[in-house]
């Protein structure tokens, strides 16, 4: 799955984008064609903002997060992305 990332008032991270590459990678467990993943980091306030737009099967999913700590922005992307994408599946395949 391709992931664009944006960085705003933030030094881009490789290090942040390898770790969100492996973390939001098990969302494909759950779609079956990813056609755009977007995930941006700004810092407002000394707080970083995380936000992921995710377009996959014909659906449109967004989460938000702000941490202190990049990963822990992360972290909690992967966690709200899955729950909606889970629940999507579970309503998609009881039909």
């Amino acid at each position: 799955m391709k992931i664009n990332y944006t960085w705003k008032h933030l030094d881009r991270s490789e290090a942040a984008e390898t770790y969100g590459n492996e973390k939001l990678e098990r969302v494909t467990k759950y779609v079956g064609k990813v056609l755009s993943c977007e995930v941006s980091f700004e810092t407002i306030h000394g707080e970083i903002h995380a936000n992921l737009k995710l377009n996959a099967d014909g659906n449109h999913f967004n989460a938000h997060n702000e941490s202190k700590d990049i990963y822990a922005c992360i972290d909690g992307l992967e966690d709200k992305i899955l729950s909606q994408v889970g629940k999507h599946h579970d309503k998609k395949s009881s039909r």
